[in-house]
């Protein structure tokens, strides 16, 4: 496998969840000049100022906000290439960043999976396994129908779950549940996530990640094409990446599949 290593989901310190002061693009770059890394992308959080926020964590991440990043950019990358997205969320059936914002970005990041903001995302009904597994199967196709996410932020893990709950939700889902979204997705040409971080607890447990393994397999039999991404809020967790990296070489998703941005 000869895809170059990238990494397109990035916090830097303007996320409000990063406590890192030195979670920065000119530490972010150093770090991957120095780990082969040639692509990294920065992701935070974004709410539209347009639509009234959701929650008080968003309400203080506006577009305003996050294009603070482009003061942020050191004159030397250490050669690395360096694009300028975000991560908005899908509540409500609504992606809450206009398109004249999209349009500003490089590229856009949207998860369906955080479930752990119960009545913003994850309608406060769904409670059991079997129903969050619906919603997720449900959201993820309403997301890809939209057109406007050119990359699904950790797909189908269900943000704030324990490896064991994860599980048990991912086993509700069938292969065929998964066929279906994944089709979807490749027909609307919305890149897949390889998120280390959303299994980096269950890395070295056979049993919890085959979860895992089983979903991006099928999405890769579907003809998904992919993006690795680290899900860093912090400088310590830009190894994630790796863990990336290692799984899309362990399921022999060919070099064609990932997404040239």
């Amino acid at each position: 496998m000869n895809t170059p290593l990238h990494d397109l989901h990035i916090h830097t310190n303007l996320s409000l969840c990063s406590s890192d002061p030195e979670q920065t693009v000119e530490n972010i770059a150093s770090w991957a000049a120095a780990h082969g890394v040639g692509t990294i992308g920065i992701s935070n959080h974004v709410w539209d100022c347009d639509v009234p926020a959701g929650s008080e964590f968003y309400a203080g991440q506006p577009f305003s906000h996050i294009l603070r990043i482009r003061e942020q950019i050191p004159a030397d990358l250490h050669g690395v290439r360096l694009l300028i997205g975000a991560e908005t969320e899908f509540a409500g059936g609504k992606i809450m960043l206009s398109q004249a914002c999209r349009d500003q970005l490089d590229y856009l990041l949207v998860p369906h999976s955080h479930i752990h903001m119960v009545g913003l995302v994850l309608p406060a009904d769904r409670v059991t396994d079997e129903q969050v597994a619906d919603y997720l199967v449900t959201s993820f196709c309403d997301l890809v129908k939209k057109d406007c996410a050119t990359i699904v932020a950790h797909p189908f893990s269900p943000v704030g779950r324990t490896p064991v709950q994860t599980k048990g939700i991912l086993d509700c889902i069938s292969d065929e549940q998964f066929a279906a979204c994944f089709a979807l997705a490749a027909q609307h040409g919305a890149a897949i996530e390889i998120n280390g971080s959303a299994f980096e607890r269950e890395w070295n447990d056979p049993q919890l990640m085959a979860n895992h393994e089983r979903m991006f397999s099928i999405a890769r039999d579907c003809g998904c094409i992919f993006t690795l991404g680290s899900d860093a809020h912090a400088l310590q967790e830009l190894g994630f990446v790796e863990l990336a990296m290692q799984l899309a070489r362990r399921l022999s998703i060919p070099d064609d599949r990932f997404a040239r941005l």
